[in-house]
């Protein structure tokens, strides 16, 4: 095979040509080559909530695990403030590039539509979720050395002492299930709410409120130092790693199911070829051997979805807290 013109056909081309023909090579785009560099910079985790929170334990392993994936520096920054709306509108407003990424939670991609209709500066139509990362359902935790050592124990203390039991939230996701348990358990409770569940939690321990609605992960480490017990789980089924655990459905209280979850989000217009990256990266993640240790540690489960499930699981949890939010009457300023 002839690697080179041959010398006749040389001569055909003058100096002129062959400077205007680089010039015309050199400047064609290469939209594929760009878009397999990706990611060719540091990818930033926005959290909309406190460091400590369980949304941020579950982005700092999703940054370690998505590193190693995409083969570039992944950070963490938090953005807390107004119930998670701040981060998510830095994010909502970002370019959709794949490299400002927001990690959504119950709160700020569902509960808060309901919550702020109109007035949240974005919409759900501001993202795409390109990962689940993990559910959890709500616990009804207490301190470790508290009386009562049933559901049915705390009831029964709280019907003759009504709005004396402070019941605190972290989150408006926990604010809403203490809310809703009152209507369903017909008691009295105090709902205190608190700046993120690790101050909520930490105030259980101590002692200043008397039980606290929260997501495992948050209060792993306060179970595991022996200083909170958990009475019940707002789950649909017993979590298999809190097998001992009862149910509020299996309690009497069939409708009370209520979970915290957290999930990759991109503000909308990100390419569909970023986003596919993204969700693999995710899917691999929650099969790490620390993902997994960690949802056996906290009772939560994992959410492999693929985009198109991502999408209608948001769609059914912005529908589904909607009809939360008005039956527990909670509003926020």
């Amino acid at each position: 095979m002839q690697q080179f013109p041959p010398p006749v056909f040389q001569r055909l081309f003058s100096a002129a040509a062959v400077l205007a023909l680089s010039a015309l090579v050199s400047a064609v785009p290469a939209p594929a080559q760009a878009q397999d560099a990706y990611p060719s910079r540091t990818v930033t985790l926005v959290v909309p909530f406190p460091a400590g929170s369980g949304t941020d334990m579950s982005a700092r392993l999703l940054a370690k695990d998505m590193a190693e994936s995409l083969g570039q520096t992944v950070v963490v920054e938090n953005r807390p403030g107004a119930n998670g709306t701040l981060g998510a509108q830095m994010v909502a407003r970002a370019r959709p590039d794949g490299y400002t990424l927001l990690i959504g939670a119950a709160a700020t991609n569902a509960s808060n539509y309901a919550f702020f209709p109109g007035r949240l500066g974005y919409t759900p139509a501001s993202f795409e979720i390109v990962g689940g990362m993990g559910i959890v359902p709500l616990s009804l935790f207490v301190p470790a050395g508290s009386p009562w050592k049933t559901l049915a124990d705390l009831i029964a203390d709280a019907k003759k002492n009504p709005g004396k039991i402070a019941c605190g939230s972290g989150t408006t996701v926990a604010q809403v299930a203490c809310e809703v348990f009152k209507l369903r358990a017909g008691v009295d409770l105090l709902n205190v709410p608190y700046k993120g569940s690790p101050p909520a939690l930490n105030d259980l321990a101590g002692g200043q409120v008397q039980v606290v609605f929260a997501d495992g992960t948050s209060a792993a480490s306060l179970i595991e130092g022996k200083r909170l017990r958990v009475l019940a789980t707002a789950a649909g089924k017993r979590l298999p790693y809190w097998p001992e655990v009862p149910t509020f459905v299996e309690l009497g209280m069939t409708d009370l199911e209520i979970s915290a979850w957290s999930a990759l989000f991109v503000p909308a217009g990100t390419p569909a070829a970023v986003q596919q990256r993204l969700n693999a990266a995710v899917r691999r993640s929650i099969d790490s051997p620390e993902s997994v240790a960690t949802r056996q540690r906290t009772g939560s489960l994992a959410m492999p979805f693929s985009l198109e499930e991502g999408r209608r699981f948001v769609a059914a949890e912005i529908e589904r807290w909607a009809r939360f939010v008005k039956d527990s009457g909670v509003k926020l300023d």
